[in-house]
């Protein structure tokens, strides 16, 4: 009876070296899979970001790992919340290196928690431990300029926005507004944007007001800046503050006074019309052409691209898709070209950023034409960028 174990035993053993050499997909070949990070903040205040955004990474996944993979390799991604919140950004981006393994990492969400996991990992420094190049989701040119080594970005910059901004209140004859904004890294450096366009375009800042992340009225600071005389108001900031100042700058009748609120391209999403109801009828606003995909031209390169990619999200998840998830689908397609085109290994960071620099060049993605450089790490220009209106409860393309 021990002889029949025996033999039992080792011919379970035989047959299993034997499955283990001729099954396709061995353990060592499952550790070859392209294993990409993301970390946006899926809830808390900034969820209207993040959600969408991982929404839109998910269904990449599973659509490119469907067609074959990646050179013949599955994609595998490891998604975090970060909740908005720049310590969980840091603690979870340090998790996805150390933990998950990852050769990159997608997000976040925001200007300060993106601020925040470049500062902790170094990657603003050529010469750093991690090696893993970070291809956040935010605007802030403190991410991008002077250019960060390890640091991409998919979003029109503020300093995009705000040129797009103010030479369009330039073409329209105004000449005097108003700014008023958050004061965050994002706020602060859309203020700075602001006055070098504004100077540019001889436009005259009446006045300038501040507010904080979590505060939830700026009547006052709104009725200041209307005594200064303002033909326009613009706010930058993201999130549920946008809101409480588009309805408090309705409350206060500044509309019927003919100031025009224009808000930045923090707000490209249509649950900031939905959360302020009738207050957003008027508001302009610059963003990237997803939202008006089936208004642009058939000559414009993207709207393949962006019809294709809006029509797949809102199958998928049966709402309409964002500005914010396409910030996240170039994100991962950027990375997915680059590791083709360069033909970057599974886990070679340094290599992955090399051929962010090299072979994204002419990239037509969702947020416009990318022509990622050493020295340029944003890559977009201004023509990135459409000029859009509320009209009853809709985004229409105005420029």
């Amino acid at each position: 009876m021990q002889k029949v174990k025996i033999k039992v035993a080792k011919l379970l053993i035989f047959s299993l070296g034997l499955f283990l050499l001729t099954y396709p997909f061995t353990s060592s070949q499952a550790e070859e899979a392209y294993r990409i990070g993301a970390i946006f903040a899926v809830t808390g205040p900034a969820a209207w970001l993040g959600d969408p955004e991982k929404k839109a990474v998910e269904l990449m996944v599973q659509r490119i790992n469907r067609q074959g993979g990646l050179l013949g390799k599955r994609v595998k991604v490891v998604i975090y919340d970060t909740y908005g919140d720049p310590q969980a950004a840091v603690l979870k981006a340090r998790e996805l290196i150390t933990r998950d393994r990852v050769m990159a990492i997608l997000g976040p969400s925001r200007t300060p928690t993106s601020a925040a996991v470049m500062k902790a990992l170094q990657l603003d420094r050529e010469e750093n431990r991690f090696q893993v190049p970070l291809v956040s989701c935010a605007a802030g040119r403190i991410l991008t300029k002077p250019v960060k080594p390890w640091v991409f970005t998919t979003p029109q910059t503020n300093a995009l926005a705000a040129e797009r901004i103010v030479s369009y209140l330039s073409e329209k004859g105004i000449r005097r507004v108003g700014i008023i904004y958050v004061s965050n890294e994002f706020g602060e450096d859309g203020y700075e944007s602001l006055k070098g366009s504004a100077a540019k375009h001889r436009i005259t800042i009446v006045g300038v007001e501040t507010y904080g992340g979590k505060d939830r009225d700026m009547t006052a600071q709104l009725t200041k800046l209307a005594t200064k005389g303002p033909q326009a108001i613009i706010n930058w900031s993201v999130g549920p503050t946008s809101v409480i100042v588009t309805r408090n700058f309705k409350e206060l009748g500044l509309d019927k006074k003919g100031i025009l609120l224009v808000m930045s391209h923090g707000q490209g999403n249509i649950k900031y019309v939905q959360l302020c109801g009738k207050a957003a009828e008027g508001v302009i606003l610059p963003a990237g052409k997803i939202l008006v995909a089936e208004d642009l031209p058939n000559a414009d390169p993207q709207k393949r691209v962006l019809l294709s990619f809006k029509e797949a999200y809102e199958s998928a998840y049966h709402e309409p898709v964002s500005h914010f998830a396409a910030h996240a689908y170039d994100a991962l397609m950027l990375v997915v070209n680059a590791i083709k085109r360069g033909k970057v290994r599974p886990g070679d960071g340094k290599g992955l950023k090399e051929a962010l620099e090299q072979y994204c060049r002419g990239f037509v993605g969702a947020d416009g034409v990318f022509n990622y450089t050493p020295q340029d790490h944003n890559g977009l220009s201004v023509q990135d960028l459409v000029m859009l209106k509320v009209k009853k409860g809709r985004f229409i393309l105005i420029h």
